[in-house]
């Protein structure tokens, strides 16, 4: 009967060797364990046999014609059937030179000859036992990844069919401000229709961030750069933040290095990662403080966005907590300020399309400073993009 390990699965064996006395010893050591073993007296014999037929492990000599084992096993590791199957290599080289070949190609394990023919059962149990466990992990894994692209899919969809009754009550709502059609008679009906609007806009609001998000996590966003001028990009973002900070009683200051050169970006992206910040920075300012965004260029060339607030700011230890999707960091925060926890991490992960970092830090009642880095790559020189060739 083959052997079996805890999961009831029985083994088979491919042992690779010019030498038939070493697979024949090598087969009688196995199969008094149990295991089925097949022979194979070279590399071009043994891919045949496994290609042909799978294994469970292979215990590969290195020093063959033909094709030596380092070869052998890194055909194998190339090969899509047989990357997780485990190699054993058996050699009598010593050196730590070949033993480091060995695993640099992809062996599991390595053992030098003169073999201790029980020792090498326990190598076979433990490999396989090994082998298991980690194919039950990458099971486990793409399943997970599998369940998150649903759960990403399930979000898009839904904010989607969300958002459109959303944008249509917005659009009835200004209409009815507006009074279009004529007046609507009593005031009180105009201060409900503000109240609907501003609720619809927030509600509008969170459904954007969770469909931006869920865009994020399925790997769909893709980048459409443009030669973008960060200066002028920020000077415009004024207008669209002056109505949350003058609702707040926030004041908001823009210094802008006029030097500032153009990058190779996503405008878009760009500017929604500044607003996601500013909005932020503003929520947590309390009336009659400050909020700053400082652009400028570092020593080493990157571009540095910051935005400072002196708002309430973060615990140290608390602080991880801000890059976690759907996370407030803490439930106090979630009561008085509300949102769904997503500026920062879709302002992390549209900074790292661009390939570059974001990094905050804060102190308990002072304030908190954000840092987007872009890289000194994406800085166009002087009509270098675009250009004719």
């Amino acid at each position: 009967m083959p052997s079996e390990t805890t999961t009831g699965t029985s083994h088979s064996i491919l042992v690779v060797d010019d030498d038939p006395l070493q697979r024949a010893m090598a087969r009688q050591a196995l199969e008094n364990s149990s295991y089925e073993v097949t022979e194979a007296e070279n590399g071009c014999d043994a891919l045949d046999a496994i290609q042909s037929c799978p294994h469970d492990l292979v215990m590969l000599d290195v020093l063959m014609p033909k094709m030596d084992g380092f070869e052998t096993c890194a055909h194998l590791r190339a090969n899509s059937g047989t990357k997780d199957t485990p190699i054993l290599m058996v050699t009598g080289l010593e050196d730590i030179a070949s033993v480091e070949k060995a695993f640099e190609v992809g062996a599991t394990n390595f053992m030098t000859k003169p073999l201790h023919w029980q020792l090498l059962n326990h190598q076979v149990r433990y490999i396989l036992r090994s082998s298991e466990q980690h194919a039950e992990l990458r099971a486990a894994t793409l399943e997970a990844e599998a369940a998150s692209r649903a759960k990403s899919s399930f979000l898009a969809k839904m904010s989607h069919e969300l958002r459109t009754p959303m944008n249509a009550i917005n659009g009835f709502v200004d209409l009815m401000r507006d009074e279009i059609f004529g007046p609507i008679g009593d005031d009180r009906y105009k201060g409900y229709l503000t109240d609907i609007h501003e609720s619809s806009e927030h509600l509008l609001e969170i459904i954007n961030n969770i469909l931006d998000f869920a865009k994020i996590e399925s790997g769909v966003v893709e980048l459409y750069e443009s030669k973008v001028d960060v200066g002028r990009l920020i000077n415009r973002l004024g207008k669209i933040i002056s109505p949350l900070a003058d609702k707040g009683g926030v004041t908001v200051r823009f210094q802008v290095d006029p030097n500032l050169p153009t990058v190779k970006a996503d405008e878009m992206k760009l500017k929604q990662i500044l607003l996601n910040l500013l909005s932020n920075a503003i929520k947590f300012t309390p009336e009659g403080g400050t909020v700053q965004i400082i652009a400028n260029q570092t020593d080493i060339g990157d571009i540095q966005l910051s935005v400072l607030d002196n708002g309430i700011g973060i615990d140290d230890k608390k602080l991880p907590k801000v890059f976690d999707a759907f996370v407030q960091v803490d439930d106090a925060l979630n009561r008085r300020y509300e949102g769904t926890g997503l500026g920062v991490p879709i302002a992390l992960a549209l900074t790292e399309l661009h390939d570059g970092s974001l990094n905050i830090e804060s102190a308990l009642g002072i304030g908190t400073t954000v840092n987007v880095i872009l890289p000194r790559s994406r800085v166009i020189p002087s009509r270098a993009f675009g250009s004719p060739q």
